[in-house]
């Protein structure tokens, strides 16, 4: 049974009953059975089994009173006397009107008088009986009935034994009252008595808005009230409940810690993290990558989103996490378990809303890992000596344009590349169009300007579209640069559907390129469905060109089965191709990226003979020229080998252990401080509300 019951009802605006036998009870009724022990087990009589059929009748809640569970268990006559006791206060306005029920609530045997009577309420002045029954029975608008009830021993060891106990508790809740029930502070009234009873002492508190149009319970604010009562109540045993979850939280955070020791020896061991999790991780950083705005999951197109749920999702399965949240869960009951019977239903670790942020968590931890895996390659995509050209516009790679390109990849010299690039524009080059826009976009020219960046990807996508009627040779390049630069969102709206269209057609006519593209929008599902055989078909067909990325694709499939079987003899033969065209893209073209990527596999042995010192001498290289994934790499290369997509994974299990074991933390800051201050600082609020003005010689910070 929950330690504290609080029960609400709705009020219906008063009429005149015709229940007169019920309403002469209420009236006339002698004092309320007293507890004892020699009378505990007398049956009750026939009239007051009769009498409680009837009250249940009228008032189908009674039933979910405490009493009446008491009177089920042992129908004595003290405990029917209780239960008649609590429902005909439950059911008082249904048979009779409200000035009735607020005089009973005052004045009926038993209660603890306050003065004539036991009615009470914020205000220091005398009640006048007669004037809270008006107030309560003519009022129009909404009024609610609550009642708080505790057990005889809570009450007694908790000290709600008396008015002046239950009075401050609810002076320190007006404010949660008002904002449950949707009322403006300054509106807000209520009556209370308190009824000590043998066995459930408890008030009833009667609450209404000056405002008629305000007043409304709903479930959420009930369970807000009840919250409200029970963490007060029972602050300090709640306190021993926060201090066991930290004892917990310790010795899951040491389990966590030996779990990821663990997973570290694996790696390096050369075991791989789930390929479903690296899949879903890899999809997430192509997704972000191509996404405008914000990076923060509630800014994110919902494709995106999905992706973000399904590796949280994944994450939740691990063990030690599970064992955590199942803990936390455990925990948690116990506070709801302070003023209610049910057990709670928790959702899901990825659906829980108090652990949301670790959706932003997993985001930061991909945007800021590098990754082997690129949907689009960048690389090895000259034509030499071809040309297509359409009036002012051209596509050609001429010594000039392949002079930039190596004034950028090679010697890393921006601004020769950007002029030898704006030479090439002003002939009409559209590929150095393109070049600009990334220059802009990878923060090459100052900070990241991406209204800049679009301003020449629409000029060189206008230029795409304009040369590809009329191209012969290169008709399928052209192509091909339009589906991806749909595909990226590069001078145009992100569109997977109308990038699928153009790969399509560039990949039906060989182009190796486009074949690796479509390879990976069927193997992420982007603008078509997901399908892994076709993602294999189509990553084979490149990597049988020797198109680098394409055969590292193919490799990861065959090692893992995805797609088709598993063969690690054919795994190996592409990784070999792989790290072989690699090389020669670095020998080519020394970007940052492609000698990181390079170092990690020759660290690995991934497609070669592992070399750790050489791994590294690349890996330095690419520090060297500022990819800081290198650098981070180079301060844990002598604790473990793993690749960056793992190193993802790991982090995202931290932070996620992290937000599972600290949330209690958060609950737990300033508990106590809290509870002292709360019954003051909502005094202050109440008369601020109501106009008065604010004593300084009551102002905590004067003292």
């Amino acid at each position: 049974m929950p330690k504290t019951i609080v029960a609400s009802r709705y009020l219906k605006p008063a009429a005149k009953g015709t229940r007169g036998n019920l309403v002469k009870y209420i009236a006339t009724r002698e004092t309320v059975q007293k507890y004892s022990p020699k009378k505990k087990d007398i049956s009750a009589t026939e009239n007051q089994k009769q009498l409680i059929m009837e009250l249940l009748q009228i008032n189908s809640d009674g039933k979910k009173l405490p009493e009446y569970s008491d009177y089920l268990k042992n129908p004595s006559k003290e405990n029917a006397s209780e239960l008649l006791s609590e429902l005909l206060e439950q059911s008082a306005d249904m048979i009779a009107d409200k000035e009735i029920l607020v005089k009973y609530v005052a004045e009926r045997p038993g209660v603890e008088k306050i003065g004539k009577h036991g009615l009470f309420s914020d205000s220091d002045d005398e009640i006048v009986l007669s004037q809270a029954q008006k107030n309560i029975a003519e009022h129009q608008g909404n009024v609610w009935s609550h009642v708080i009830s505790l057990t005889r021993e809570d009450a007694e060891r908790l000290g709600y034994v008396t008015p002046e106990m239950w009075r401050n508790l609810i002076m320190r809740h007006t404010d949660d009252i008002a904002k449950a029930q949707n009322i403006h502070l300054e509106n807000l009234r209520w009556y209370a008595a308190f009824h000590n009873t043998a066995h459930h002492p408890h008030i009833h508190l009667l609450v209404y808005s000056m405002d008629i149009k305000e007043g409304f319970l709903t479930e959420n604010g009930f369970e807000q009230i009840k919250s409200a009562f029970a963490n007060d109540i029972f602050h300090n045993e709640l306190y021993q409940v926060y201090e066991k979850q930290t004892a917990v939280r310790d010795q899951l955070r040491s389990e966590a810690e030996n779990m990821m020791k663990n997973m570290l020896s694996e790696l390096q061991n050369n075991n791989q993290v789930d390929p479903q999790l690296e899949n879903l991780v890899l999809k997430l950083q192509s997704q972000l990558k191509n996404s405008k705005g914000k990076k923060v999951y509630g800014y994110l197109q919902p494709n995106v989103k999905k992706t973000v749920d399904q590796i949280v999702a994944e994450l939740a399965k691990n063990s030690v996490l599970k064992k955590m949240y199942d803990e936390w869960c455990a925990l948690e009951q116990q506070k709801y378990e302070t003023y209610t019977s049910a057990v709670q239903k928790f959702p899901p670790l990825e659906e829980n809303k108090v652990f949301k942020p670790i959706k932003n968590a997993v985001i930061n931890v991909v945007l800021e890992m590098d990754f082997s895996t690129e949907m689009f390659a960048e690389y090895g995509e000259d034509v030499v000596d071809e040309t297509e050209s359409n009036g002012d516009l051209y596509v050609k790679w001429t010594e000039e344009y392949k002079s930039a390109c190596d004034e950028l990849y090679k010697n890393h010299d921006v601004s020769k590349a950007l002029e030898l690039f704006q030479t090439e524009i002003e002939k009409g080059n559209v590929l150095a169009l393109h070049d600009i826009g990334k220059m802009y976009r990878n923060s090459l020219l100052g900070d990241e300007n991406i209204s800049k960046s679009d301003e020449y990807f629409q000029k060189a996508l206008h230029g795409f579209l304009e040369l590809e009627p009329t191209a012969k040779r290169l008709r399928d390049y052209v192509q091909y640069r339009i589906g991806k630069m749909y595909a990226l969102g590069y001078g145009t709206e992100q569109d997977y559907t109308k990038a699928f269209e153009w790969l399509k057609k560039s990949a039906t006519a060989g182009n190796k390129f486009a074949q690796y593209s479509l390879g990976s929008l069927y193997f992420w599902g982007n603008g078509v469905p997901q399908n892994y055989e076709k993602a294999f078909e189509y990553y084979k067909l490149s990597a049988d060109q020797d198109n680098a990325y394409a055969c590292y694709e193919t490799a990861k499939m065959l090692r893992d089965g995805i797609g088709g079987e598993k063969d690690a003899e054919q795994a190996e033969i592409y990784f070999q191709k792989a790290y072989n065209g690699f090389l020669k893209i670095a020998q080519d073209s020394p970007d940052d990226k492609i000698i990181y990527r390079l170092g990690v596999m020759t660290f690995s042995g991934t497609g070669c003979d592992a070399d750790r010192e050489l791994g590294i001498e690349y890996i330095k290289q690419s520090a060297e020229l500022g990819n800081e994934y290198a650098q981070a790499f180079l301060e844990n290369s002598n604790r473990f080998a793993h690749t960056a997509t793992q190193n993802a994974v790991l982090s995202m299990l931290f932070s996620f252990g992290r937000l599972i074991s600290d949330d209690y933390n958060r609950s737990l800051h300033g508990q106590k401080l809290r509870t002292e201050h709360k019954l003051k600082a909502a005094i202050r609020r109440k008369k601020q509300a109501l106009g008065m003005k604010e004593n300084p010689l009551e102002n905590p910070q004067f003292k």
